[in-house]
């Protein structure tokens, strides 16, 4: 957006798409069984983009990587960045908790440029502030993951964004409507305030390890299960910064005061985190409740 002269402030659209939300999966094939995700599926997250910016994608996926690698070099070199993803971070060096040690196919970057004599190409990582170099083979590596139901496997995108981008105000107004909504009221119980309230009558019949570590995992930014938690608030951290800026910036006393409330239940997360570290489930259901709680009475502030 800003390649087109949009100017939003920092996690924006990540939230505006659905990051530091939450999603209750079970599967009983699956490995782990209980999914806990408290961020976005991309996919939905970009359609979401879509009908608040008014943007549209341009998608490759599903090819090998000779004949990706070359697509996205002539989109680079015809001026448009690439977001490539999912990419599997085990092969990201520069996560050094990760790096090597745990398989994470949940990760986008943008691609901004390339060089054939270093083989390397430079992204921009929302985790780092500057530009990261990737090998070729570390890259072709970590595109090579297919995540049923998220990415397929060498998925690349470019945008087509015509006219004038919207402002600031209008999409924050739009996007956090929506956002609200689908918490509030989701099409299915796996999703936002009711998914809360499921998971929290359900974790007394969590047996496996896995599951509890998958929710700490997704609740950590970057995804890892943590010798902290400073980092294990399921992202309501960019929530409440966002809110608190655009609330002061734009005058909005609702969205001021659901910034304090979604502060407040990042602080509960990191505790949920705890408990589950200790496989409390009587903790982490009484958590999850007042989670709910407070996010139910926030969500409805943002849609008065």
């Amino acid at each position: 957006m800003e390649w087109k002269g949009a100017k939003y402030t920092n996690y924006l659209l990540s939230i505006l798409g659905g990051m530091g939300e939450f999603t209750y999966l079970k599967i009983k094939v699956a490995n782990p069984p209980n999914m806990v995700y408290f961020g976005a599926n991309p996919k939905y997250l970009l359609d979401d983009l879509e009908k608040i910016i008014g943007f549209k994608q341009e998608m490759l996926e599903n090819k090998v990587f000779k004949n990706t690698f070359p697509k996205l070099k002539e989109f680079i070199d015809s001026g448009q960045p690439v977001v490539a993803g999912a990419l599997d971070m085990y092969h990201l060096h520069y996560y050094k908790d990760i790096y090597l040690k745990q398989h994470i196919p949940i990760h986008y970057v943008l691609v901004v440029g390339y060089d054939d004599e270093r083989s390397e190409i430079y992204v921009q990582d929302c985790t780092f502030s500057g530009i990261q170099n990737i090998s070729y083979s570390e890259f072709e590596q970590a595109l090579n993951v297919n995540v049923p139901g998220m990415s397929k496997k060498n998925t690349i995108r470019t945008f087509i964004i015509n006219g004038e981008p919207p402002s600031e105000f209008e999409i924050a107004k739009i996007g956090l409507t929506l956002r609200a909504g689908k918490m509030l009221k989701p099409p299915v119980n796996l999703l936002g305030i009711p998914a809360m309230r499921k998971l929290a009558k359900e974790i007394f019949n969590w047996e496996d390890e896995g599951s509890f570590n998958h929710l700490i995992t997704y609740a950590t930014i970057p995804p890892h299960i943590p010798k902290t938690f400073e980092n294990s608030n399921g992202m309501r951290q960019w929530k409440s910064n966002v809110l608190k800026e655009l609330g002061t910036k734009y005058n909005m006393d609702n969205w001021l005061r659901a910034s304090l409330m979604f502060e407040k239940s990042g602080e509960l997360i990191k505790d949920i985190c705890k408990a589950a570290i200790a496989r409390d489930k009587s903790i982490i259901s009484e958590l999850i409740i007042k989670v709910a709680d407070i996010e139910e009475q926030a969500y409805e502030i943002i849609k008065a």
